[in-house]
């Protein structure tokens, strides 16, 4: 990784699913790095390190040498200010309010060009409480949407249920989140993280057998400017996963297209849109994600000689539609009178 690149972690989570002593456990643990740190709690405690005070600033520095701010509405503002400070410190930590879709927070580093080459997104972490998950799931959307977009789910308290308990819970969050590793951890005994296999579920399913967004020029530099959007999200219980291989290749305009018009306009229950995709006339694999309504396309790993290249798309949401969303994907197969030899 460039050194002039700061990687960036998420912590996701609901109320007092331990994510600040999971923060505390970090800093503590990887004392050599040197943090930013941007909280964006809501009504609880912060990170437990006293603020060395500079009312000036909105960025203050920790007494362990790392920085601290807190996001009360432009995560821009703070990028732009952290980006002028970049020698001050070595990766971002974010730590999400407990009320929180993830969604907001994760935009910019995987839809803005300039954030995604200054501040790589090393993944998002979701600490879940063993013992009140189910309740949550039950009552609230947004635990239900921080468990879909995460990139590891860290079944926390796990000292306090049984073992069959927490069994079940593994099947339901990869019923929820069948991309997501599932870990099990307490504020005594945290796992270590690998955030740079995130995307290695994608890879075993597919060994298994538009508009675009435009670019403004200022976009292309720092400051950045926050772009206008907006999030509409709806309560629910019926969650479920739906993954479509294809086997042949696929028109990436047609491909962004659909999807724009399908996140735009039909998507209202659909959290979180990810896959690993064989693009017409590319030798390389490509990551598409989709974040809000936004499509973002990043290239991957070249394709191997002799590899059987596929594509794997997983839609998690509720109450999806194979059918439909089958039809979607196959109006973007290149046929194969047309296929580039």
């Amino acid at each position: 990784m460039n050194p002039q690149q700061k990687p960036v972690t998420i912590i996701t989570g609901f109320l007092g699913a331990g994510k600040t002593t999971y923060l505390n456990h970090l800093i503590t643990k990887n004392s050599e790095i040197r943090y930013a740190i941007i909280e964006n709690e809501f009504g609880e405690q912060g990170i437990d390190s006293e603020l060395i005070l500079r009312p000036d600033d909105s960025i203050v520095e920790l007494n362990n040498g790392c920085l601290c701010c807190t996001l009360n509405d432009n995560l821009y503002d703070i990028l732009n200010e952290l980006f002028e400070r970049r020698a001050e410190y070595d990766e971002i930590i974010i730590e999400a309010t407990g009320i929180a879709n993830p969604t907001g927070l994760a935009e910019p580093f995987i839809v803005h060009p300039m954030i995604k080459k200054q501040f790589p997104l090393k993944g998002i972490v979701c600490l879940v409480d063993s013992e009140l998950i189910e309740d949550h799931i039950k009552e609230t959307e947004e635990s239900i949407e921080q468990i879909a977009f995460s990139d590891i789910i860290l079944l926390n308290k796990s000292d306090l249920v049984s073992e069959d308990h927490l069994k079940r819970l593994k099947s339901e969050m990869h019923r929820i989140n069948p991309l997501a590793k599932v870990l099990f951890g307490n504020k005594n005994d945290f796992p270590i993280l690998d955030l740079t296999q995130q995307n290695n579920k994608l890879g075993q399913l597919l060994t298994q057998n538009n508009k675009s967004i435009k670019t403004s020029e200022e976009e292309l530099n720092f400051p950045v400017k926050k772009p206008h959007s907006h999030h509409h999200h709806s309560h629910t219980k019926e969650i479920n996963s739906i993954t479509i291989i294809i086997d042949k290749p696929l028109n990436k305009a047609a491909l962004n297209s659909h999807l724009f018009v399908y996140l735009r306009f039909q998507a209202t229950n659909l959290y979180r849109l990810k896959g690993l995709v064989w693009i017409e006339g590319s030798e390389k694999q490509h990551l598409i994600q989709s974040v809000g309504k936004r499509i973002d396309f990043t290239e991957k790993r070249m394709w191997k000689t002799g590899e059987n290249k596929q594509s794997v798309m997983v839609f998690i949401g509720k109450n999806l539609q194979r059918k439909g969303l089958e039809k979607l994907v196959n109006r973007c197969v290149v046929p194969s009178n047309q296929q580039k030899v």
